[in-house]
């Protein structure tokens, strides 16, 4: 296949080991699954996306690579075009943390049916993992990635029988991630923020109501750095 993955969705096809039946919910132009089954990943997929135009983009993906035998475009919102079994996983990629928890929450048996989640969320990771804690899913791994300037989490989660105890600091942070700290991508990401929030707070007068929560926040940051 002449496409190479972005560096975000060819970790996320990575975190999907070892399973070869998966949905890509918001498939958009169906790169993920194409290349899973190329490159011999995947044996089969559906491509899943609540737009007409991204699921027609879709289909001319697939269709290009003569995968239409092996991977299956369904138009639909969430999970809501899958039935219970017919995958082993999903994953879903480039929406916010919040939409990503609404569309696991719409139907919860079936979220937890799934062996692994795949989610990658473009903000809000946190309100993700704290869902995700929640609703008896232990998050078995993560990855954090800059890609085209952008920094990414990709957090993989599976279906466990009770409440996994996640601190402030996992939550935030992540379980996984804030183990490695010294991982470059991770320090660069979150210095980031603290050199941001270092900035603001000396500009701020010393009554701004915003002041006290910044100042929570750095000490976090200070934590975890």
């Amino acid at each position: 296949m002449n496409y190479d993955l972005s560096l975000r969705l060819q970790t996320c096809l990575n975190s999907l080991a070892p399973l070869q039946t998966v949905a890509d919910v918001g498939t958009d132009h169906a790169y993920l699954p194409c290349v899973g089954i190329l490159n011999g990943q995947l044996k089969k997929a559906i491509a899943a996306d609540i737009g007409v135009g991204p699921l027609e983009a879709a289909k001319t993906t697939i269709a290009r690579y003569n995968l239409n035998e092996k991977i299956e475009t369904r138009l639909g919102p969430g999970l809501t075009v899958l039935n219970p079994s017919e995958v082993e996983g999903v994953v879903i990629a480039g929406m916010g943390g919040k939409l990503i928890v609404s569309i696991l929450e719409d139907n919860i048996s079936l979220s937890q049916s799934f062996q692994r989640l795949v989610l990658q969320p473009n903000i809000d990771a946190n309100l993700l993992r704290a869902w995700l804690a929640a609703h008896q899913f232990e998050i078995i791994d993560e990855k954090i990635v800059l890609d085209e300037g952008k920094f990414y989490e990709i957090i993989v989660a599976k279906p466990v029988e009770e409440l996994v105890p996640y601190s402030e600091l996992d939550i935030e942070f992540g379980p996984i991630l804030r183990l490695n700290k010294e991982h470059d991508v991770f320090h660069a990401k979150w210095s980031k923020e603290f050199a941001k929030n270092e900035s603001i707070i000396h500009q701020l007068p010393v009554n701004h109501p915003r002041l006290e929560s910044l100042k929570q926040r750095q000490a976090l940051l200070k934590e975890v750095l």
